[in-house]
């Protein structure tokens, strides 16, 4: 007997190929059958009439291991669709932690999730520690890399030099034992302390010992505007020297209109690395608004000093003069920040979806003022949405074939605000961009949200309709999904999600998560 039968789906199997009809039978969390005809009795009966049926979606670009622990449910991805998501992206990883550089390790993942990480040292002093004390529940399930920034970090601390013939030794053994313990790959952080840091060939030589597992490098790359065909450069660079499967984290032309159009630049170099016979691929995210930390304004000379010497510079006016100084880089302040919101701020709340110009006004200080007592009062946990691309980029990276789609969403529990791409990615892609821009077809959107990043990232099972494959399925209503979070509204719910499956369980229902916890560690097996 099946557990559960899908009557009268259109079928979207995430391959590409056009749509079909069939019913889907579903025993023990796999799909059993899929046939025109099914005669087996089902304990449950679904009728699909005038939906249709996918892959749950695969977050192919996610921080959420820094709340999983204490929001082990992710309701924010489940409820767009999301039955699994790849994270310990952009250089950070919740371990390894060292006691010689806790306070700097810790910084990091207060970085990406001030109230949700646990940062308990005996449980994360190496990655394989951390996997093996990780709870074995989630509401997705969830595939890991091991952060660079993380590795340096914990061998030495935010130093600004090449690291000695042994502490490369010592990243490189952390890089090992993590790939070792089922990691997927390496991601880098080249925008963030200590990752700026890092010169080309130390990336080099970590990417060997991935390479020797068959894992891969995610990386967010030095600039991704002035500088951006510079920094595809050297990242290629790193592929042709290495032979690494690389995916260019959320890749965009930012900062304005001087930078926009230089995708147009770096897909065809993307391109031809790929026509040599290597594997390059991208992850987007649909908005023309990045987030990171609020953090990230200031600069990493500054970043790099010990907590309470940065907090105490922050408080004296003297002291903080040159840091807002090598922040402002010779703009004018009263033009400074013009692009830039404030995200999440647990002390100022009012602020969140505030325009820092806005903000500044009724904070009734200079604009850069702003911003650092609003990290203050956040002890460095607050969040920003800056406003650098256009819709012409977008819209030219998302057609690509080889771009996937991830959320590379920041959400702060117990915070007020964030970006609507951690709640409302999947939606918007299905919604705006292939229903009313056209930019894609419905069948190639969910091949980029499903098979296309479950067969880069070796998770067996995962990413098609197939018998045998997992029961990790979306039941939607592809005339109506769309985004209804926005940058004031940023959790609301979106509309057109029937149900969402994982393990063969109908955990969401009308876009509304039951709070049952299916999902499980993936674990690359070498």
């Amino acid at each position: 007997m099946l557990d559960l039968l899908i009557q009268n789906a259109r079928i979207v199997d995430g391959t590409g190929m056009p749509a079909y009809y069939s019913h889907v039978g579903i025993r023990e969390g796999k799909i059993a059958i899929i046939a025109p005809v099914v005669k087996e009795e089902a304990k449950e009966i679904i009728d699909a009439k005038g939906l249709t049926l996918t892959p749950g979606f695969v977050d192919s670009h996610s921080h959420d291991d820094m709340i999983m622990e204490t929001v082990p449910a992710c309701a924010h991805k489940l409820e767009q669709g999301v039955t699994t998501q790849i994270v310990g992206m952009c250089g950070h990883s919740a371990a390894p932690l060292s006691e010689q550089y806790y306070d700097e390790g810790l910084r990091i993942c207060m970085a990406l999730c001030a109230n949700g990480v646990n940062t308990d040292l005996p449980s994360r002093t190496d990655f394989k520690t951390y996997l093996n004390n990780l709870r074995e529940d989630f509401g997705t399930s969830m595939g890991f890399h091991i952060g660079h920034g993380t590795v340096r970090t914990a061998v030495m601390g935010f130093e600004r030099r090449k690291p000695t013939a042994d502490e490369l030794e010592r990243m490189k053994d952390h890089v090992r034992l993590a790939m070792e313990a089922g990691a997927l790959g390496i991601s880098f952080g080249m925008i963030y302390t200590p990752g700026t840091f890092a010169d080309t060939e130390e990336m080099i030589e970590l990417c060997k010992g991935v390479v020797e597992y068959g894992g891969d490098m995610t990386i967010h790359m030095r600039n991704e505007g002035a500088r951006l065909v510079e920094a595809v450069e050297e990242t290629l660079r790193i592929v042709r020297e290495t032979g690494i499967r690389c995916i260019i984290s959320h890749h965009k032309a930012s900062g304005g209109p001087n930078n926009w159009g230089k995708v147009r630049q770096t897909i065809p170099m993307i391109e031809q690395i790929n026509r040599e016979g290597y594997t390059v691929f991208l992850d987007q995210y649909p908005f023309i608004a990045s987030s990171t930390g609020l953090m990230s304004e200031i600069p990493s000379a500054f970043l790099a000093l010990p907590r309470q010497e940065l907090l105490d510079k922050l408080a004296d006016p003297e002291g903080r003069k040159p840091i807002a100084e090598a922040m402002l880089g010779g703009r004018d302040p009263e033009a400074a920040y013009e692009r830039l919101m404030i995200g999440a701020s647990k002390a100022y709340p009012q602020y969140s979806g505030m325009m820092v110009p806005e903000a500044a006004k009724l904070h009734g200080k200079s604009r850069v003022d702003t911003i650092l007592d609003v990290l203050m009062a956040d002890n460095f946990a607050s969040t920003e949405i800056s406003f650098g691309m256009c819709e012409e980029d977008v819209e030219y990276v998302m057609a690509y074939p080889r771009t996937m789609i991830g959320t590379d969403g920041l959400w702060y529990p117990d915070t007020f605000g964030a970006h609507p791409r951690a709640f409302a990615s999947f939606p918007r892609v299905l919604g705006h961009y292939v229903r009313e821009r056209g930019v894609v077809s419905f069948e190639e959107a969910i091949r980029k949200m499903t098979s296309m990043p479950a067969a880069l990232y070796g998770l067996k099972g995962k990413g098609m309709i197939r018998e045998g494959y997992d029961a990790d399925l979306c039941l939607l209503d592809p005339d109506t999904i769309i985004d209804a979070a926005n940058y004031k509204d940023w959790n609301a719910r979106c509309p057109g999600l029937k149900y969402v499956f994982v393990a063969g369980e109908a955990v969401v229902t009308d876009s509304v998560h039951d709070g049952r916890l299916l999902g499980k560690k993936l674990l690359r097996s070498w």
